[in-house]
Protein backbone atom coordinates (compact mmCIF):
# COMPACT_ATOMS: atom_id res chain seq x y z
CA UNK A 1 0.00 0.00 0.00
CA UNK A 2 1.29 3.41 -0.55
CA UNK A 3 -0.22 4.83 2.57
CA UNK A 4 -1.72 3.95 6.02
CA UNK A 5 -5.08 4.48 5.44
CA UNK A 6 -5.13 2.36 1.63
CA UNK A 7 -3.43 -0.15 4.14
CA UNK A 8 -6.39 0.01 6.33
CA UNK A 9 -8.93 0.10 4.07
CA UNK A 10 -7.28 -2.88 2.27
CA UNK A 11 -6.91 -4.89 5.38
CA UNK A 12 -10.25 -3.98 6.75
CA UNK A 13 -11.98 -5.24 3.86
CA UNK A 14 -9.99 -8.91 3.50
CA UNK A 15 -11.56 -9.17 6.88
CA UNK A 16 -14.51 -8.27 5.73
CA UNK A 17 -14.52 -10.85 2.90
CA UNK A 18 -12.99 -13.70 5.29
CA UNK A 19 -16.20 -13.30 7.16
CA UNK A 20 -18.78 -13.11 4.85
CA UNK A 21 -17.63 -16.27 3.58
CA UNK A 22 -17.41 -18.29 6.31
CA UNK A 23 -20.57 -17.65 7.07
CA UNK A 24 -21.22 -18.38 3.07
CA UNK A 25 -19.62 -21.46 3.55
CA UNK A 26 -20.29 -22.10 7.00
CA UNK A 27 -16.70 -22.86 7.73
CA UNK A 28 -13.62 -20.73 9.51
CA UNK A 29 -11.13 -19.57 7.94
CA UNK A 30 -8.26 -19.76 11.04
CA UNK A 31 -5.86 -16.80 11.18
CA UNK A 32 -2.17 -17.20 10.12
CA UNK A 33 0.06 -14.51 12.13
CA UNK A 34 3.33 -13.60 10.99
CA UNK A 35 6.26 -14.17 13.99
CA UNK A 36 7.30 -10.71 15.42
CA UNK A 37 10.75 -11.19 13.50
CA UNK A 38 8.79 -11.72 10.24
CA UNK A 39 7.14 -8.54 10.29
CA UNK A 40 10.34 -6.75 11.90
CA UNK A 41 12.19 -7.78 8.73
CA UNK A 42 9.46 -6.63 6.63
CA UNK A 43 9.52 -3.38 7.33
CA UNK A 44 13.22 -2.91 6.78
CA UNK A 45 14.67 -1.70 3.63
CA UNK A 46 15.56 -3.90 1.63
CA UNK A 47 13.51 -5.93 2.33
CA UNK A 48 16.06 -8.99 3.88
CA UNK A 49 13.32 -11.43 4.67
CA UNK A 50 14.27 -14.27 3.43
CA UNK A 51 17.94 -13.82 5.46
CA UNK A 52 17.20 -15.84 8.21
CA UNK A 53 15.58 -18.47 6.66
CA UNK A 54 18.86 -19.06 3.93
CA UNK A 55 20.70 -19.78 7.26
CA UNK A 56 19.43 -22.02 8.42
CA UNK A 57 21.40 -25.45 8.35
CA UNK A 58 22.04 -24.00 4.63
CA UNK A 59 18.85 -25.04 3.50
CA UNK A 60 16.07 -23.03 1.52
CA UNK A 61 13.28 -23.67 -0.80
CA UNK A 62 10.52 -21.12 -1.71
CA UNK A 63 7.91 -22.45 -3.38
CA UNK A 64 5.17 -20.11 -4.89
CA UNK A 65 1.67 -21.02 -6.10
CA UNK A 66 -1.69 -18.44 -7.47
CA UNK A 67 -4.71 -19.30 -5.93
CA UNK A 68 -8.21 -17.44 -5.63
CA UNK A 69 -7.89 -15.31 -2.52
CA UNK A 70 -10.76 -16.81 -0.85
CA UNK A 71 -9.49 -20.33 -1.42
CA UNK A 72 -5.67 -19.36 -0.01
CA UNK A 73 -6.81 -20.66 3.83
CA UNK A 74 -7.55 -24.34 2.39
CA UNK A 75 -4.48 -23.99 0.35
CA UNK A 76 -2.29 -23.11 3.37
CA UNK A 77 -3.91 -25.62 5.64
CA UNK A 78 -3.08 -28.30 3.28
CA UNK A 79 0.66 -27.13 2.84
CA UNK A 80 1.18 -26.90 6.18
CA UNK A 81 -0.22 -30.30 7.02
CA UNK A 82 1.79 -31.59 3.86
CA UNK A 83 4.50 -30.43 5.41
CA UNK A 84 4.57 -31.45 8.81
CA UNK A 85 3.65 -35.13 7.20
CA UNK A 86 7.13 -34.99 5.35
CA UNK A 87 9.29 -33.64 8.49
CA UNK A 88 9.47 -29.82 7.92
CA UNK A 89 8.29 -26.64 9.81
CA UNK A 90 5.40 -24.91 8.67
CA UNK A 91 6.08 -21.81 7.37
CA UNK A 92 4.23 -20.09 5.33
CA UNK A 93 3.85 -16.56 3.49
CA UNK A 94 0.78 -15.49 1.82
CA UNK A 95 0.29 -12.03 -0.35
CA UNK A 96 -2.58 -10.81 -2.34
CA UNK A 97 -1.66 -10.03 -5.73
CA UNK A 98 -4.05 -8.11 -8.52
CA UNK A 99 -5.81 -5.78 -5.74
CA UNK A 100 -6.69 -8.56 -3.28
CA UNK A 101 -8.21 -10.66 -5.79
CA UNK A 102 -6.08 -13.37 -6.33
CA UNK A 103 -3.18 -14.92 -3.41
CA UNK A 104 0.26 -16.17 -3.45
CA UNK A 105 1.00 -18.80 -1.17
CA UNK A 106 4.08 -19.13 -0.66
CA UNK A 107 5.22 -22.49 1.50
CA UNK A 108 9.30 -22.38 2.56
CA UNK A 109 11.36 -25.43 3.25
CA UNK A 110 14.14 -25.18 5.67
CA UNK A 111 15.50 -28.33 6.03
CA UNK A 112 19.76 -29.06 6.47
CA UNK A 113 21.07 -30.04 3.28
CA UNK A 114 23.70 -32.12 4.63
CA UNK A 115 20.93 -34.96 5.79
CA UNK A 116 20.33 -37.98 3.90
CA UNK A 117 17.50 -37.96 1.34
CA UNK A 118 15.97 -34.56 2.34
CA UNK A 119 16.17 -33.70 -1.29
CA UNK A 120 13.92 -36.89 -2.03
CA UNK A 121 11.44 -36.07 0.48
CA UNK A 122 11.36 -32.39 -0.79
CA UNK A 123 10.81 -34.13 -4.69
CA UNK A 124 7.92 -36.43 -3.17
CA UNK A 125 6.53 -33.23 -0.88
CA UNK A 126 6.01 -31.04 -4.31
CA UNK A 127 4.55 -33.74 -6.14
CA UNK A 128 2.33 -34.65 -3.58
CA UNK A 129 0.81 -31.22 -3.38
CA UNK A 130 1.46 -30.33 -7.27
CA UNK A 131 -0.63 -33.13 -7.64
CA UNK A 132 -3.43 -31.91 -5.72
CA UNK A 133 -3.50 -28.34 -6.26
CA UNK A 134 -3.51 -28.72 -10.08
CA UNK A 135 -6.73 -30.43 -9.67
CA UNK A 136 -7.90 -27.72 -7.83
CA UNK A 137 -7.20 -25.51 -10.56
CA UNK A 138 -4.32 -23.75 -8.65
CA UNK A 139 -1.50 -22.87 -10.67
CA UNK A 140 2.39 -22.79 -9.92
CA UNK A 141 4.67 -19.60 -10.83
CA UNK A 142 8.44 -20.06 -10.90
CA UNK A 143 7.88 -23.79 -11.53
CA UNK A 144 10.29 -26.29 -10.58
CA UNK A 145 11.50 -27.91 -13.77
CA UNK A 146 11.31 -31.66 -12.11
CA UNK A 147 7.86 -31.66 -11.02
CA UNK A 148 5.91 -28.12 -11.26
CA UNK A 149 6.35 -27.73 -14.95
CA UNK A 150 6.13 -31.28 -16.13
CA UNK A 151 2.75 -32.03 -14.04
CA UNK A 152 1.39 -28.55 -15.42
CA UNK A 153 2.21 -29.13 -19.11
CA UNK A 154 0.86 -32.76 -19.55
CA UNK A 155 -2.59 -31.28 -18.60
CA UNK A 156 -2.19 -28.48 -20.58
CA UNK A 157 -0.92 -29.84 -23.78
CA UNK A 158 -1.98 -27.28 -26.47
CA UNK A 159 -0.67 -24.76 -23.99
CA UNK A 160 2.95 -26.47 -24.00
CA UNK A 161 2.38 -27.27 -27.46
CA UNK A 162 2.15 -23.53 -28.18
CA UNK A 163 5.57 -22.73 -25.86
CA UNK A 164 7.46 -25.23 -27.57
CA UNK A 165 6.63 -23.29 -30.96
CA UNK A 166 7.36 -19.92 -29.35
CA UNK A 167 10.34 -21.01 -28.50
CA UNK A 168 11.54 -22.29 -31.66
CA UNK A 169 10.99 -18.79 -32.74
CA UNK A 170 13.15 -17.43 -30.26
CA UNK A 171 15.58 -19.72 -29.08
CA UNK A 172 16.06 -22.32 -31.76
CA UNK A 173 19.18 -23.44 -30.16
CA UNK A 174 17.67 -23.94 -26.70
CA UNK A 175 20.21 -21.58 -24.95
CA UNK A 176 18.31 -19.09 -22.92
CA UNK A 177 16.84 -20.14 -19.55
CA UNK A 178 16.50 -23.84 -19.84
CA UNK A 179 14.77 -26.09 -17.72
CA UNK A 180 11.35 -22.79 -17.59
CA UNK A 181 10.15 -22.11 -20.77
CA UNK A 182 8.88 -24.94 -22.63
CA UNK A 183 11.39 -27.85 -21.20
CA UNK A 184 12.85 -30.19 -23.43
CA UNK A 185 10.54 -32.96 -22.08
CA UNK A 186 12.59 -35.74 -21.68
CA UNK A 187 15.67 -33.94 -20.36
CA UNK A 188 13.38 -33.27 -17.21
CA UNK A 189 10.61 -36.12 -16.85
CA UNK A 190 10.11 -39.69 -18.18
CA UNK A 191 6.20 -38.94 -18.14
CA UNK A 192 4.38 -39.17 -22.25
CA UNK A 193 5.54 -35.92 -23.75
CA UNK A 194 2.31 -34.02 -24.61
CA UNK A 195 3.14 -33.35 -27.99
CA UNK A 196 2.74 -37.16 -28.62
CA UNK A 197 -0.60 -36.88 -27.72
CA UNK A 198 -1.68 -34.07 -30.06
Amino acid sequence: SHSQEELDFALKRIDETYKEYEIKKNTKCPPQSLHPKQVASRLKKPNLIAVPYGLYEAGFLFITWYCPWLESAKMMEEYCAAMENHGFAPTMWVASIDHARQAIVMPILCFDSDEKGVFDRIREFNLETTKSFLKQGWINYRPDPFVHAPETFRKSKMYYKMLVKFREVLDPNLILHPGRLAIPWASVTDLPNPLEDI
